[in-house]
């Protein structure tokens, strides 16, 4: 799927249709526009501590951050690194929740479909990306329910009237 990665967080939140009051943990450090839209769609955004040296997620810190109203883990791939998704991922599906990558500043190229651990990998691309572009983003969905559902949205949108 083709559009903006915020439109494309908030097909994919929409296709979730988590009750408010949900959790997302995320990365500590994100794009704030992130935040805003899990908290747009009645979830709260969880902050996890990164290692200062790779900036991944502290592992040990996921199991204090898991609540009962956990729904899913948002992680980001910063400055061009990636870093070992499969701790995070075993954490993911021990505890059934949805594991979301955010691989936009570490595009590597055509080939690249993010991590296959990760139930979602985004890209996006714009000036200030490790691939710029004018705009734009893809996401790779690798559940087809997920995919169907967010493609049911999809066809509801209608351009904004200029």
């Amino acid at each position: 799927m083709c559009f903006s990665v915020r439109s494309g967080l908030d097909l994919l939140l929409g296709a979730l249709d988590e009750e408010p009051g949900g959790e997302v943990i995320v990365s500590a450090v994100t794009h704030p526009d992130m935040v805003r839209l899990i908290e747009g769609h009645g979830l709260r955004a969880v902050p996890l501590d990164l290692v200062p040296s790779t900036l991944e997620p502290r592992i040990e810190l996921l199991e204090a951050a898991l609540s009962p109203w956990t729904r899913a883990v948002m992680v980001a791939q910063l400055f061009g690194g990636r870093f070992d998704l499969s701790p995070i991922a075993a954490f993911a599906r021990r505890h059934g929740l949805l594991l979301i990558e955010d691989c936009a500043q570490a595009f590597r190229g055509p080939e690249d479909t993010g991590d296959p651990l990760a139930d979602v990998s985004m890209f996006s691309f714009g000036s200030i990306k490790t691939t710029t572009a004018v705009g734009g983003a893809v996401l790779r969905v690798r559940n087809p329910d997920l995919l169907a559902a967010m493609r049911r949205l999809q066809e509801g949108w209608r351009p904004p009237k200029t």
